[in-house]
């Protein structure tokens, strides 16, 4: 575990990165991504954390990697909240979408978690505490992807979970909507970048050469 920024951290790998933002209100603690590992995430204790404060889950995509630890984490923590885009959010509610969610190939069984919130818009602002969770919908890696942007002192952070891939028919990849979602992600400037398996990249040219990259790679 690592801190990016104050009250963001970067809580580990399992299966994807996992990270934390504090809001230091009564809304606790905001995860980005569950993971596959209820006991990584409990390692925030290092940081004078508890993961029994986390009171929201943001869901980027329903990839087996990003929400295995999610039915765990409910049953430390039954107030915690999930939110996912609706075109991915039928995977994360049910059982039986195992070639989808990738959960085949990992030979897990992945146990179902309602969704608190389903977003149906282009961008959804969730408001904790004095914080503003941009949540944009950039299909590509799956049709209900999406990115978090948020503001913290000055800087802005982005969440922008498997921007590098990989795209796949079993997972309902497009690579046009993923061109579209990634010059949207350009437009933010964003000044730093959290991405789902390569770590944290700043300052701000870096994260543009970084998308720029995954783009030339990823074209139609």
């Amino acid at each position: 575990m690592s801190k990016i920024l104050t009250d963001v951290y970067h809580v580990g790998d399992s299966g994807c990165s996992v990270f934390l933002v504090d809001t230091r209100s009564n809304d606790g603690l905001v995860l980005i991504d569950a993971g596959m590992s209820l006991l990584m995430i409990q390692s925030i204790y290092k940081f004078g954390l508890n993961a029994s404060d986390i009171d929201h889950c943001i869901l980027t995509h329903f990839h087996i990697d990003h929400i295995a630890a999610c039915s765990d984490l409910k049953r430390l923590n039954k107030h915690v909240k999930f939110y996912a885009h609706n075109l991915d959010a039928d995977a994360i509610e049910e059982r039986g979408h195992g070639t989808k969610t990738a959960a085949s190939w990992y030979g897990v069984d992945y146990k179902p978690v309602k969704l608190e919130m389903r977003f149906k818009e282009e961008l959804v602002t969730l408001k904790f505490g004095e914080l503003e969770f941009q949540c944009i919908h950039t299909p590509g890696h799956t049709p209900g992807s999406i990115s978090v942007l948020v503001e913290i002192e000055g800087k802005k952070i982005l969440f922008g979970q498997d921007i590098h891939g990989p795209f796949m028919k079993s997972f309902g990849s497009d690579l046009n909507a993923y061109q579209d979602s990634m010059k949207k992600l350009l437009d933010l400037k964003a000044d730093i970048l959290c991405e789902g398996h390569f770590g944290v990249f700043q300052p701000a040219e870096t994260v543009h050469r970084y998308i720029k990259g995954y783009m030339e790679r990823n074209k139609p």
